[in-house]
């Protein structure tokens, strides 16, 4: 249990005692007046002797039901921290359900009883202290419960995309194993299909451990350096292989030579991945455009494409792991299905957002900041 609600019920337990006490000590002063008061008149002796003996009923009910009236509320208190205890010992894993109905149920006990103590402002702070408890119990619950689901998910994409390149591999060999390595017409297309295969599994791979890394909080080797010089490098790399897909690579500066602060090869991976994503939806004789505009204290860099464009119920979940909006199409181009996923996670690193935008048959335009 929490040791400041620990503390505050030692506390409220002296109260209560303290409280009952002073109480009894108030009716016997009261009956010692009382009584001063009836000698003083010279009233009868047994008359006095029945007001005793009435004062001390009295004092006992008195004392009885504040004791059980106390008690009671503490009991509460015990009976619901045992559930509370319970329910974070349960040796079962993963049944985050049962768990949760389990608190519901506590907060509904808490939230029916406080309506009778109302009056008490010592319980209701108790109240308030178990209500927090409660929330945040409930809170950590959820979050463990979507936790969950996400691994299941991502264990189950990744097992699949793995599942894709070994099976065209192992398929590969065995024609080959069986008698295809003699034969000169196929052999050499059996062999460039597993190395093809190949070279996307280690693609694979190293997007599953960048994007560890990232989720891990890896350390940017930040630095100062012009984002246009980086962003013509870039086109000028990546030229070649998008002009023989029949796609126009351009760069139009709307900016002087702007100085940011970033992780330069992060940067620079942030435009390959965006590059490549639109020259995969990017039709022969379209174009992909890098833009660079000033903002308020940073730089807006732009890559727009004239591709086919994203529906718009897929486009909030394009920088989901493995998420891909056509996914036949989008495993015959290759690719992980991590690239934009890593884009993100490189720019939420660098305090920046990625947005995206796009009509279907139009294009589709991202867009992030860097600070200058």
């Amino acid at each position: 249990m929490d040791t400041g609600l620990t503390i505050r019920f030692i506390l409220m337990y002296i109260k209560n005692v303290i409280s009952v006490y002073k109480n009894f000590i108030l009716i016997i002063l009261l009956e010692a007046l009382t009584i001063t008061i009836f000698i003083y008149l010279k009233i009868s002796v047994p008359a006095i002797f029945i007001v005793i003996l009435t004062f001390i009923l009295i004092s006992f009910l008195f004392i009885k039901g504040s004791i059980y009236q106390k008690n009671n509320k503490q009991d509460f208190f015990w009976e619901i921290s045992n559930e509370i205890k319970q329910n974070e010992e349960e040796k079962v894993l993963n049944n985050y359900e049962e768990k949760i109905a389990k608190v519901n149920a506590v907060i509904e006990k808490i939230n029916t009883v406080s309506e009778k103590y109302k009056n008490s402002k010592e319980f209701l702070k108790t109240f308030e202290g178990f209500r927090i408890i409660i929330n945040r119990l409930q809170s950590e619950l959820n979050a463990a419960k979507l936790f969950k689901v996400n691994r299941n998910e991502f264990l189950g994409n990744v097992a699949h995309e793995l599942r894709t390149p070994i099976f065209a591999i192992q398929l590969s060999l065995e024609t080959l194993a069986d008698g295809a390595i003699n034969d000169t017409d196929v052999n050499m297309n059996f062999i460039n299909k597993a190395i093809k295969q190949s070279n996307r599994l280690k693609e694979l791979v190293d997007d599953l451990i960048n994007i560890s890394k990232l989720e891990t909080g890896m350390t940017l080797n930040k630095s100062c350096f012009p984002i246009n010089s980086l962003i013509s490098e870039t086109v000028l790399e990546l030229s070649g292989i998008i002009n023989n897909m029949k796609i126009k690579l351009s760069y139009i500066n709307e900016t002087n030579d702007t100085i940011v602060f970033a992780d330069y090869e992060k940067i620079k991976q942030v435009l390959i991945n965006l590059i490549d994503n639109s020259s995969k939806y990017t039709p022969a004789g379209g174009s992909i455009t890098i833009r660079t505009k000033a903002g308020n204290k940073c730089i807006l860099v732009m890559v727009e494409d004239t591709g086919i464009g994203i529906p718009k119920d897929d486009l909030p979940r394009i920088f989901e792991r493995f998420y891909r909006v056509d996914k036949t199409r989008s495993r015959d181009m290759g690719g992980s299905g991590l690239g934009l996923s890593i884009v993100k996670h490189i720019l939420e690193l660098h305090n920046s957002q990625i947005k995206a935008d796009s009509k279907i048959n139009q294009g589709t335009k991202f867009e992030f900041n860097l600070p200058i």
